[in-house]
Parts: structure tokens; sequence; C-alpha cells
């Protein structure tokens, strides 16, 4: 082991950068894989478990869904050391999802000792908590990596996806019994209302008209031209294949009904207490324009011989949807972010998640930015479709860099090349690990979102507000 790590010091001696720094520090000396398992259920009733390698290096990684971690994740952790686990995902409360795993963290304490660092990990609504972890609780998690979970906050995630089915109804049936909002949070209300959205995207693809107008639903949600796992990659000119992204099947759902669950949105009005979404004072022709998907709808629409301007009009006339006041008051305050962090965040994430589009990571950058926290953020991108469409060998390797800030005090290159590079050398390391998987980072050129909702909108809301205070915030 030693002559191979002299070896690959000579290698990278001459271009000193965060890849050689992190192999050695994660590479250097396996652990065993035995492992100590303590689980449970917390006060409230919530089952917990963390896995704990012996030796143990002094680090423990929480995750809202860390009850049921496995495979390649949790082997590798385990051979390097790391403690790892959690609790079962429940609810949207995302302050008690943090408590729940700082007593996770006290228990493990009481029983192995206090860790020398605590780590929080999120993907998808674990996102979410992973990033409010270090904005609750400074003085516990030391770092995060997240992967998916919208960035941009839950505010501003559910008035995307009004936007877009707001479109939807209004240009394919206007009578549909689809309410978007204010739908209880009950299994046959929710039920109701996913036929509803299935039978209207069904209604749509049965035109080239409908085809068109779902086109111009989904692009003002900025859904991305490649979210199918398993496919193809449309070429950029090739809208017919980018439109059948939109209704393939991934198993249980439709692609876009499964880009817009009714089952989130119930439980944070319950949460909350009220409807959360609105899209007055929204003007779709501008929303339109900056989406990043003109083409794709203006293509749509030549082919169906129908005018979108006239769609636009018809948008822009009709009856639009308010929120509750007080019920954005709750909801902005546990779902969207301030940026006041104190640690890092390694965010790992690609380019096709069919829930988060890539905007909702710009908007999140932007939040960390405005309150002067740009240095303790970055972003790797994979090239590949899906919600949370990143494999375990790419959220290792961010975790790597994330463990490497933390030890140096200071960001590696986390360029494409770089995290390649390194990704490769970790799966070379343990093949037994990650025989299978692939390491997909590129560069991503910045997608600006449509809408956003962060600690500079608190207390804002107002249902009163003009279109022309209504355009200052949103368009």
């Amino acid at each position: 082991m030693k002559e191979k790590q002299n070896f690959i010091f000579k290698k990278f001696a001459r271009v000193i950068t965060v890849l050689a720094v992190c192999f050695f520090m994660a590479m250097a000396v396996p652990f065993t894989s035995a492992a100590d398992v303590i689980s449970g259920n917390l006060a409230d009733g919530t089952p917990y478990r963390v896995h704990k390698p012996e030796p143990w290096n002094g680090t423990i990684i929480l995750d809202l869904d860390g009850y049921s971690v496995s495979g390649a994740k949790l082997d590798w952790m385990m051979k390097y050391g790391y403690a790892i686990g959690g609790t079962i995902r429940t609810g949207y409360d995302f302050r008690q999802a943090v408590d729940r795993l700082v007593e996770v963290r006290s228990i493990f304490t009481d029983e192995f000792g206090l860790p020398t660092r605590t780590i929080a990990w999120g993907g998808s609504r674990g996102g979410f908590v992973g990033r409010l972890s270090m904005e609750f609780e400074p003085d516990i998690f030391d770092g995060a990596l997240v992967t998916a979970g919208g960035g941009s906050g839950e505010i501003a995630v559910l008035n995307s996806k009004l936007d877009s089915l707001f479109v939807l109804k209004i240009l394919v049936n206007p009578d549909s019994p689809m309410q978007i909002v204010g739908v209880p949070n009950n299994p046959a209300a929710t039920g109701a209302e996913t036929s509803a959205l299935n039978d209207l995207v069904m209604l749509a693809d049965s035109t080239p008209l409908g085809q068109a107008r779902l086109a111009l639903a989904a692009a003002v949600e900025q859904f991305a031209p490649w979210t199918v796992r398993g496919t193809e990659e449309p070429a950029p000119d090739d809208y017919d294949a980018q439109y059948e992204q939109l209704i393939m099947s991934i198993g249980f759902a439709i692609n876009y009904v499964f880009a817009n669950p009714i089952v989130v949105r119930a439980p944070i009005e319950e949460l909350a207490g009220g409807v959360v979404s609105w899209n007055h004072g929204i003007n779709y022709t501008s929303m339109l324009a900056r989406s990043g998907r003109k083409d794709f709808v203006k293509a749509m629409y030549k082919k169906a011989g129908a005018s979108l301007m006239a769609d636009l009009r018809t948008l822009a006339k009709a009856p639009r949807i308010y929120a509750d006041p007080d019920a954005v008051a709750i909801a902005e305050k546990l779902m969207s972010y301030t940026g006041e962090i104190e640690g890092p965040v390694m965010n790992v994430k690609n380019t096709g998640d069919v829930v988060d589009p890539p905007s909702c990571d710009t908007a999140y950058a932007k939040t960390i930015r405005r309150a002067g926290n740009q240095k303790l953020l970055r972003n790797a991108w994979v090239h590949s479709p899906a919600h949370g469409g990143v494999n375990a060998l790419e959220l290792i390797t961010g975790f790597v860099m994330l463990m490497d800030r933390l030890d140096t005090g200071k960001w590696g290159l986390t360029s494409p090349c770089r995290m390649n590079k390194l990704a490769e050398e970790l799966a070379a390391e343990s093949p037994e690990i990650f025989a299978d998987d692939e390491y997909r980072f590129v560069v991503q050129v910045p997608i600006q979102p449509l809408r956003t909702w962060d600690v500079n909108d608190w207390d804002t809301y107002d249902p009163e507000m003009d279109n022309q205070k209504c355009k200052k915030y949103h368009d």
C-alpha cells in the first residue's frame, strides 16, 4: 500500500490538485467492513438506524432516508470508516426532520462517543433537509452532501408546478376537475386529482394541438429535454423525441405526471394550513421567453399548425390562483432558504432531473451568494436523466471532495475533468463496490430560474398586490 501511495504522489506531484489530496485522505488506509448497528424508535416513534464500522474514523453521516441505506454507498462507508444512518422519510415538516437527525446523533453519541464530524446527506426530499440542517443547526452539522431536492425551496418549486398545471388545464380542458391547489391530504382526494391530471395529459396527447400545449406547459416548468432513465438522449433539434420524454411511462406513472405530484403539494398545504402557491401577476409570454425551451414549444406549435400567440393571449386573460398569506408565511420559513450557512455544501446534481430542474440549483446558488457564503458552495453536474439520476460512485466522489474541503479549509478543483478523474481512481480502488458505475461529470451552463422565493421574499406575499409588484417578484 505504501509503495502504491508513493507512486501516486509522484504521478501528481507537478500538479497538486484536489484529486491527489482526496485520494490520500480517503484511500490511504482502508478500514474493515465489520460494523455495529444500532436501531430503534425516536421519542415520537420514528424508526432510526445507524451503521458504525470498526474501527470508526469519528465522522457520522445522517440522512433523512438513512434508515434504509444499503448497497455501494453503505459498503464504501463501512470500508473507509464512516458511520452512516438516519431515519425513515416522513412528512414535510423539515424543521422536525432536522431535529430527528439531531436526536439520532445524540443516541449514537451516548452509545459510541461524540463524533468529530457530523455530515448531512440527502437526496430528493432529503436534499431539502440536508440544506436546512446547515441553516437550522450550524453547531451540529459540519458540512452537507445534497442531490436533487429543490434548491429554490418548496414555495418556488410548487409555484413552478402550479404554472405548468395551470397552462395545461386552461388550454386543454378548462372544465377538468383537476383543482391544482386546495386538494385534501387523503388518498381518495389525491387519487382523484392524479386521475384528473392523467386524463388531461392523455387528452392533450391525442391531437397535435394538444401536444403543443403540453409542450408549453412543460416549458414553463423548465422540463429538461432528457428526463427518462434508460432512453437515448434526444438530439437538440429532435423535438418529437423531446416531446416523447413527457409522455413516456416510467413504470408507475406518465413522466409528466410523476414530475407534478399532488401527493407532495397536499401534505405541504395541510402542514401550512392553506394554499401556498399563486400565479396572479404572472406573465406566461415572458416566462416562456426565459424558460430555455421556447424553440421546442415553437416547433411543436408549428407542427400542429396552431397559433402560440393566441394561446398565450388566452392564458393572459384566464382567472388566476391566489395563495393564503398565513399559509405562505408558515411554509416559507420551513421550506425555503436563508443561505446563512457556516460549513461547506457539496451539491451533486444531474442535468435531467424530471422533478427538480437545474434552475432550482441556480436559485440556491443565488441565495447563498446573497448571504455572502458563495465560497462554501460547490456544484458538480452529472449528465444523466431522471429524478436523482446520480449513482453511488458520483455521490461518493462529491463526498470525498467535501471531506477534503473540511480537512484543508478550501475547495480543490471541482471541474468535470478533476471529478471524473477522482471517480476513476475511487472505482479502481474499490472495484468490488463500483464495478458497474459510470462517472459522467460535465460542464453545465447555469439555467436561470423562472420562480424564486427565499429569505429576501419572506413576509412579502400579498394577494392584493397589483400586477406590477407581482411582476417585480416573479418576472
